[in-house]
């Protein structure tokens, strides 16, 4: 018996578009019946996803979606993605706010901040200017300070058509926030997964289907707890290949929608059998 589930999306806490509430209320008029957040390295959306769904009857599993690197330092360097659920009584109790990831989460916060600040200070007064005229940004804490979305967001509505140059040069230079911090992001796929377990999350290997180096992948998803077996990135018979795989080798497995909130929102087709929402709840589920 499967739930309807959507186990992975994202706010504008990280590449997300949507505020907690609208995040919420787009997976309930879905039909979505157990939700989790999972934005990238970072627990800060969790506390408001799981009150904006309390108060329409919705679960919510807290999660993250962290990043590990193949290869870090190479060409052929690849981030690979590892959800990360924690039982909802974590959030409850406030051992969540205690937990490694989400003090890491805060480290994540503060380094984006200070890159992003850095880089505003590189463009030539005019264009620094216009993005942040009253040079409110860096009297922004790091908890309130816009992340990836929003930044990019911030430079499309505040320079004019004629300087898109400036958005070419963020895009260009964003990608070393994650390669120049290799102290907050140099995981191995492996050791990632360790850290998340003795964190006391249920590891699941996200989006599958989109790495290159298939050896690797392969290891990883037999030392693993679980795969994400259908996202809206997933062909059919991508789902079906890694659900086989899951089945054969005794994985949880998930359904989710790895939503941004840049388009129309589509639930995921499938469910994710009732024994693993329990297993992430770790609770029975309610009839």
């Amino acid at each position: 018996m499967c739930v309807a589930t959507d186990l992975h999306g994202h706010t504008y806490y990280s590449d997300g578009t949507q505020s907690p509430e609208d995040f919420v209320l787009t997976r309930l008029a879905g039909g979505v019946r157990v939700l989790a957040v999972t934005d990238h390295d970072l627990l800060a959306a969790v506390a408001p996803v799981s009150a904006a769904a309390a108060a329409h009857g919705a679960l919510v599993i807290p999660a993250l979606e962290a990043t590990a690197f193949v290869g870090l330092g190479s060409e052929a360097a690849e981030q690979f993605h590892i959800l990360g659920y924690y039982p909802p009584r974590r959030l409850q109790d406030g051992s969540l706010q205690r937990s490694f990831f989400y003090q890491r989460g805060l480290r994540v916060q503060a380094t984006w901040r200070q890159f992003t600040l850095d880089w505003l200070a590189g463009l030539v007064p005019a264009d620094r200017e216009a993005l942040d005229p009253e040079g409110e940004l860096a009297r922004l804490p790091a908890a309130e300070f816009p992340a990836l979305q929003r930044v990019l967001t911030l430079i499309v509505t505040r320079l004019d058509a004629q300087r898109p140059q400036v958005f070419r040069h963020f895009i260009r230079s964003h990608v070393r926030f994650w390669t120049e911090h290799p102290e907050l992001f140099g995981w191995s796929p492996e050791e990632l997964i360790d850290a998340l377990r003795a964190d006391g999350a249920v590891d699941v290997v996200a989006h599958p289907a989109r790495y290159r180096d298939q050896e690797r992948l392969a290891r990883v998803l037999l030392g693993a707890s679980g795969v994400e077996v259908y996202t809206s990135r997933h062909r059919p018979e991508w789902a079906a290949r890694f659900r086989a795989f899951a089945e054969q080798h005794g994985k949880l497995w998930t359904a989710s929608a790895d939503d941004h909130g840049k388009a129309a929102y589509v639930p995921p087709p499938c469910g994710t059998p009732r024994w693993v929402v329990e297993r992430l709840l770790d609770a029975p589920l309610p009839s």
